[in-house]
C-alpha cells in the first residue's frame, strides 16, 4: 500500500493533493505548502522558491504548478513550498526574513535551529520534517530585487562523488545554458545534499524583482523535465546534454568599504584578468576601492544598486577553465 505524507499534522493520502498553510510548530510562522501524493509508488520530489521574497519567477511557477498538476500523473509524490519566506515576499525585502528577532538569511543558516530565532526554527522544520522524505530538492532562485543575473543552473556542493554526478546528470534535463558547481555550505539545496543527503539543484533565473513571465514557463518545463527524469511523472525529459557549458570555477567579489558603487561593466559581459569591473567612492566622491577581475570570466551576477554596504556582493563571475 502506498504511503502517506505527513507533515507536521498534514496527512495527505495516495491519491491526494493538498494545499494549505502549515504554523511551524514554536512560532507563528505560516508556510504555505502543496503535497501531491501520487497513485502509484515513486520518489519524492521536492521544489521550494521564495527563500528570498523578491525572486519571483520560482515563486509563480510553482503557484502554477501547484494548480496544474494532478496526482493521477504522479509516480510516488511531489511538495512545492512556494514561498519560504513569505513574509519577505509580502513586505518586499531582499534577502533577510523581516520575521526573524536578528533579520536572518535563510540561506546562511540551513539546517537551523530548533530552538533558535524564528527563522532557525522553520529551516529547522524544513530539514527535520520535509527533506528527509524527499528523494530530490530543487531550490529556486533569481537575483533579488539588488541584482541583475544571467541564468544558470548550480550543483548541490556534496564531496560525494556520485551524488554530484547524478546532479550534473539531472541538471543536463534542464534548458539552461551555463551550469557552475557551488561552493556554499549553508544553502538550502546544499544542506540538503551534506546534512541530509538528499541530491539538489539551485535554479537563478531572472532578478531586479521582476516577474517576467517567460521565465516563469522556463522555470515550470524544466521542474517538469526534472520530475519526468525521475520518472515521477511521465513523458520524455529535456536533453541538453551537448547544450550545457560548465563553469569549473567561479569568483564572488564582495565590497570592502561602505560607499557608493558604479559598475562599469554588465552581466554577460565577457571579462579579462586584471580588468577594471567597477569602482566604490565615498558620499564625497572620494575613492575608496577599485574593483578588478582575478581571472578571465564571464559575468553571471552583478550587484544594480548605487549604496553598497561593506561586505556586499558587487559581482559573480565564471570562467571554463580550472586554472589560468
Amino acid at each position: 500500500m502506498k504511503k502517506d505524507i505527513k507533515i507536521n499534522d498534514l496527512i495527505v493520502k495516495s491519491g491526494e493533493k493538498i494545499s494549505r498553510i502549515i504554523t511551524v510548530p514554536g512560532t507563528t510562522y505560516e508556510l504555505p505548502i502543496t503535497v501531491i501524493n501520487g497513485v502509484e509508488d515513486g520518489k519524492v520530489f521536492l521544489a521550494t522558491a521564495g527563500v528570498h521574497g523578491c525572486e519571483y519567477p520560482g515563486i509563480q511557477a510553482l503557484v502554477e504548478l501547484a494548480q496544474e498538476i494532478e496526482p493521477e500523473e504522479v509516480y510516488g509524490a511531489i511538495i512545492f513550498i512556494q514561498a519560504v519566506n513569505s513574509p519577505a515576499l509580502y513586505g518586499r525585502r531582499a534577502y533577510i526574513c523581516p520575521a526573524d528577532e536578528e533579520n536572518k538569511n535563510y540561506n546562511h543558516i540551513s539546517p537551523g535551529n530548533k530552538n533558535g530565532t524564528t527563522a532557525e526554527r522553520v529551516s529547522a522544520f524544513i530539514f527535520d520534517e520535509i527533506v528527509p522524505q524527499c528523494d530530490f530538492h530543487v531550490d529556486m532562485h533569481s537575483g533579488d530585487i539588488v541584482e541583475d543575473l544571467e541564468e544558470f543552473i548550480a550543483v548541490c556542493a556534496t564531496e560525494d562523488d556520485a551524488m554530484r554526478d547524478f546532479c550534473i546528470e539531472v541538471a543536463k534535463h534542464t534548458c539552461f545554458t551555463h551550469r557552475i558547481i557551488s561552493h556554499g555550505r549553508r544553502e538550502l539545496y546544499n544542506s540538503s545534499a551534506i546534512d541530509r543527503g538528499v541530491p539538489g539543484l539551485l535554479f537563478e533565473r531572472g532578478g531586479q524583482g521582476i516577474l517576467n513571465w517567460d521565465e516563469v514557463e522556463r522555470d515550470k518545463d524544466d521542474i517538469i523535465s526534472i520530475c519526468q527524469s525521475l520518472e515521477i511523472l511521465g513523458g520524455e525529459p529535456y536533453d541538453n546534454s551537448d547544450g550545457q557549458i560548465f563553469y569549473p570555477r567561479h569568483y564572488w567579489d564582495e565590497a570592502h568599504h561602505t560607499g557608493l558603487f558604479y559598475k562599469f561593466v554588465e552581466t554577460g559581459d565577457e571579462v579579462k584578468k586584471g580588468q577594471k569591473l567597477g569602482e566604490i567612492r565615498d558620499i564625497f566622491g572620494n575613492l575608496l576601492e577599485e574593483i578588478t577581475a582575478v581571472y578571465d570570466g564571464r559575468i553571471k551576477i552583478s550587484n544594480n544598486t548605487m549604496g553598497v554596504s561593506k561586505g556586499d556582493d558587487t559581482f559573480m563571475y565564471g570562467n571554463t577553465r580550472e586554472s589560468d
